[in-house]
């Protein structure tokens, strides 16, 4: 396993001062977040300045807090199990076909109903206003979420909305963040936890002032840059496998919410739609 200052400078005898110290559990507690800040920021969530954040990480045995973010990147991977998830769910729901589809299909009745509180269609509401300004929105998602983001893209572009998928993973990422531009917005689906990818992501965005919206299960806000907008979206029961529909949901939603929003661009784009699938037709 390889060696992690952070988590070794959390050790008693490790030397650190006091507030070195509560710096350095920040960190180690929040890595996601982290990567996703400047000096600036982690100063203003610790109350104390970026001369003492740097101050601290030099402590930790790092250079510079660019030397500490390839090993931040490097401790953050995807957990997931799909096969586990499988097996659990078939042992919890029982293997009788009827039944079986009975309890997906109830899953899927009670996440739509959470969306209907108010709170949740609020934060929708509120990720449409997020959104609504960008000039393109840049949707990511990896996994099932791929084609989730490959959905939504297609709507929101049939609707005259400019929009382009990232989602590749490792170091081919880096030509996805390029793609980015001062006065996109970020629709973000990430469930569990903030993997590498999406923490540089929201390091790229907060760097270019992207208005962002996170679509998760339980990523919480002092886990992602501020003024991040983020819907909730139950993906079925705990532990067992992934369902999506309240994803779909939200993403439809958002969508629509983007067309009321801007009615007569939505209409235009659409009869342009038409016009070209009658040519097609009758070409």
């Amino acid at each position: 396993m390889e060696r992690d200052p952070i988590v070794e400078s959390l050790h008693p005898d490790s030397g650190l001062s006091a507030t070195a110290r509560r710096i350095a559990q920040f960190i180690h507690a929040n890595r996601a977040l982290t990567l996703a800040s400047s000096a600036a920021d982690l100063a203003q969530r610790l109350d104390t300045s970026d001369a003492t954040i740097i101050r601290s990480i030099q402590a930790m045995g790092f250079e510079s807090l660019a030397e500490m973010r390839q090993t931040l990147v490097a401790s953050l991977s995807p957990a997931s199990n799909p096969a586990t998830a499988l097996t659990r769910t078939i042992r919890d729901i029982g293997s009788d076909l009827p039944d079986a589809i009975g309890a997906i299909l109830g899953t899927h009745v009670e996440m739509i109903a959470a969306l209907q509180n108010p709170a949740a269609q609020e934060r929708i509401v509120n990720a449409v206003r997020c959104l609504y300004p960008a000039r393109r929105v840049a949707i990511f998602g990896i996994g099932p979420s791929t084609g989730l983001a490959d959905y939504l893209c297609r709507v929101l572009n049939r609707n005259g909305r400019s929009s382009f998928v990232i989602g590749t993973t490792g170091r081919a990422f880096a030509d996805d963040l390029v793609s980015l531009r001062e006065g996109d917005g970020l629709v973000v689906m990430a469930y569990g936890t903030l993997y590498r990818e999406i923490a540089v992501l929201f390091q790229e965005a907060s760097r270019l002032g992207l208005p962002t919206v996170l679509v998760t299960d339980r990523i919480q806000a002092e886990n992602v840059p501020p003024g991040t907008a983020i819907v909730s979206a139950m993906r079925g029961r705990e532990e067992h496998i992934a369902l999506h529909s309240a994803t779909v949901a939200i993403l439809e939603s958002i969508a629509f919410g983007l067309s009321v929003a801007d009615r007569e661009q939505t209409v235009d784009a659409l009869d342009r739609l038409n016009r070209f699938r009658s040519r097609i037709e009758y070409f």
